[in-house]
């Protein structure tokens, strides 16, 4: 417990600590002020539509039901059809029971969750008596914050950097030696330092969630109580913000591990923020060609990179390979548990009380 105490004020003796929150903050300022001037120039309100809203239905002219796929398909193709059919736009009651035709006419297992999130979203709004507002452009307060500010990547990049310093500072200011003169094994050692950026990167997590909600409301419009979008099903913003700051920590701890391992080894601390933030942003490249290779090698799907993408699947999204959210959130964590184990063996065998 004095292990951890002492990292942990060793870490924000540092001014860095503190600066890095601030400048979390006011990214998420700044992205609510964009959105804010923007919304302002299309000159953007939420309102309730004349009607009820809900999915729309197309009928050609023997009044069969075609999906909106093949409307838009026959309208790539500039078919004469398009004028023949009929475009209805469903109430909210009437677009649960065509989805739930829909869904039974499907066997594609991702279609049916896909519908099934549609359900989702509008029962809650048939439930409640309301009616799903027509947005005229813009970001509303609520899809702001539901969507964490758009900045869960900048709260796991200063997660990445604490983790990727921890370790590595103490090479390059030359106090390794002293540190494991200590009563310590060097296993409790570098533990605590691990706790210390887990206790961090929870910390990122509160700041960014709470700063985005506060600065939600520089946007207006919207229903923070209601499900924001079909594709995330019946969640509203505050459901959605919490499922996704779960989701970003998950990903925070898989990047930590990563920078960590990268701390531990490699002994300047430039060089292990470089190395650090650089599989950050090369597994995001890499994550967004792997479906190619997927579509191909099925086994592919369960390499880290492919789940990289657990927030987008987060936001209603589909991840390659069809993995489903529980699958991606257990092989990270097998994925963390094989890195951190390999960090530990690494640390305990190598003389670096030498170094």
């Amino acid at each position: 417990m004095n292990l951890i105490k002492n990292e942990w004020q060793k870490l924000f003796l540092r001014k860095s600590s503190w600066i890095m929150q601030l400048i979390l903050i006011l990214m998420v300022f700044l992205m609510a002020l964009l959105f804010f001037f923007v919304n302002k120039s299309m000159n953007t309100t939420d309102h309730p539509a004349e009607a009820p809203r809900g999915v729309t239905q197309y009928t050609d002219a023997s009044g069969q039901s075609i999906s909106e796929d093949k409307y838009n398909e026959m309208a790539d193709q500039g078919s004469e059809k398009v004028k023949q059919i009929q475009r209805t736009v469903l109430s909210p009651k009437e677009s649960v029971a065509a989805l739930k035709m829909q869904k039974k006419a499907v066997t594609d297992t991702q279609a049916k969750e896909e519908i099934q999130r549609q359900i989702d979203y509008y029962q809650v709004y048939v439930d409640k008596g309301k009616t799903p507002k027509e947005s005229t452009g813009g970001l509303s307060g609520a899809d702001f914050f539901g969507s964490l500010a758009q900045e869960a990547s900048i709260a796991t990049i200063l997660v990445v950097i604490v983790a990727s310093t921890i370790v590595a500072s103490e090479f390059s200011g030359g106090t390794i030696k002293l540190l494991l003169t200590r009563p310590y094994s060097r296993s409790q050692v570098l533990a605590s330092k691990l706790i210390v950026c887990i206790l961090y990167a929870i910390i990122s997590s509160i700041v960014l969630f709470v700063s985005s909600l506060l600065f939600s409301f520089m946007l207006g419009g919207g229903s923070y109580s209601l499900p924001i979008s079909p594709e995330t099903g019946g969640l509203n913003a505050f459901e959605m913000a919490l499922k996704l700051t779960g989701t970003n920590f998950v990903l925070m701890l898989t990047f930590l591990s990563i920078a960590f391992l990268f701390s531990s080894v490699v002994r300047s601390q430039a060089l292990a923020v470089g190395v650090g933030i650089g599989a950050l942003f090369s597994g995001n490249i890499i994550s967004a060609i792997l479906p190619l290779a997927i579509a191909k090698y099925d086994w592919l799907k369960w390499l880290i990179f492919n789940l990289f993408q657990l927030n987008s699947l987060t936001l209603g999204n589909e991840i390659a390979g069809g993995l489903a959210m529980w699958q991606v959130i257990l092989t990270l964590f097998a994925y963390i548990i094989a890195i951190l184990g390999f960090t530990f063996y690494i640390f305990k065998k190598r003389d670096v009380a030498l170094s």
